[in-house]
């Protein structure tokens, strides 16, 4: 197989992490694999160590800028004609619709939507824009690649797609080696939490600083946060931060790199995703194979990797329900340990990264047979 892969960033990300993961599986002497993005991100770099050809799209944008839009399209055209793929993967808002209306479908091509933008949590315009956008290109995609059940059903419900056309294939992760104790690593009692997210109105981390600070001081004293991430509301956690004098308590580390993200997973015990909206998102995978326990927003296809066996779900920006479940954890650290590794092992039977690998490699195959 010769597969390109189309997305519109090459900074850190999901999407970005699937694409790497995805090469890295497909990359050798019976397949060639190239990815096409905007340039100066990890992802560029990562693709080339493994060999994998990387294309500059610097028209790539998530504006409606027709000129770039104009020579977007230009490019992708250029690099099929040059690198001759058999099957295109298109990831990302901009990159999934410019790559189907250049390509319309002359060669096999998949689409995976790592969450829709026509989610109900999203703003109105945005919404409508992502709806119309997609329906003119569907007529271009041999398949659509859906990471959760949330996002397949949100499909069908606004006939976006019809059901035939729609394939579920959950993100994966690498298992990480089971701890034999959670808690062997800091002092008796003491409970760290982590957040791994961009730093906006999506991910609502200022949901958890608030909730945090308005916690008993017992509670305070016994638990650290680890906020690891970057983006708008930065100033405004900086400010409620020292405004509130938990600069001792809540850490806010910026963008790492994965390792250092790994590392901070490893030495933790409990994850915090405070979303509006999401559509699978692999943070909480990746907190499960490291056996965090893990409190979440019960939007998208959160539930169907968290349940309570191994969480508790709160309704998005319900601050009060969030104060209920980091209180009852707090409280409890042995519940704590004890959903930790039912996350592991859920992880562990159900998101690991061969299974991904695997029905994705077998959809792969059934399009490009069905072609011929």
């Amino acid at each position: 197989m010769r597969i390109l892969y189309l997305i519109t960033k090459s900074t850190t990300g999901g999407a970005q992490t699937h694409i790497y993961q995805m090469s890295k599986y497909f990359i050798g002497e019976k397949n060639k694999v190239a990815v096409m993005s905007q340039s100066g991100g990890a992802l560029e770099q990562k693709v080339e160590e493994l060999g994998v050809l990387f294309f500059l799209n610097q028209f790539f944008s998530n504006n409606l800028n027709f000129f770039k839009i104009f020579k977007a399209i230009k490019e992708i055209k250029r690099v099929v004609r040059e690198f001759k793929p058999g099957l295109i993967s298109c990831h990302s808002t901009a990159a999934g619709f410019l790559g189907r209306l250049a390509i319309k479908n002359k060669v096999p091509t998949i689409f995976t939507a790592h969450g829709w933008s026509f989610n109900p949590n999203v703003s109105w315009g945005k919404r409508i824009l992502a709806f119309w956008s997609e329906k003119i290109v569907s007529p271009y995609s041999s398949k659509i690649i859906c990471v959760s059940d949330f996002d397949k059903e949100l499909a069908v419900k606004y006939k976006v797609y019809p059901r035939e056309k729609l394939k579920v294939i959950h993100n994966g992760v690498k298992i990480q080696e089971k701890r034999e104790s959670f808690f062997s690593s800091l002092e008796p009692g003491k409970i760290r939490i982590v957040f791994v997210g961009r730093l906006n109105k999506q991910k609502d981390p200022m949901l958890l600083v608030r909730v945090f600070n308005d916690l008993e001081a017992e509670l305070k004293n016994k638990t650290d946060v680890s906020i690891i991430g970057d983006g708008p509301k930065k100033w405004e956690l900086e400010k409620f931060i020292r405004k509130n004098n938990l600069e001792k308590k809540i850490k806010l580390l910026g963008d790492l790199p994965q390792k250092e993200v790994f590392k901070i997973l490893r030495e933790s015990h409990l994850f915090v995703l405070t979303s509006n909206w999401e559509g699978f998102p692999r943070s909480i995978l990746e907190a499960m194979s490291f056996g965090l326990a893990v409190v979440a927003s019960d939007v998208g296809g959160v539930r169907e990797s968290v349940s309570e066996e191994n969480g508790i779900l709160i309704k998005k920006g319900d601050e009060e329900s969030f104060k209920n479940a980091l209180e009852r954890l707090l409280k409890n650290p042995s519940l704590v340990e004890k959903m930790g590794r039912e996350g592991w092992r859920k992880a562990r039977d159900e998101f690991f990264l061969e299974k991904m690998f695997k029905e994705t490699e077998s959809l792969y195959e059934s399009i490009l047979e069905n072609k011929n």
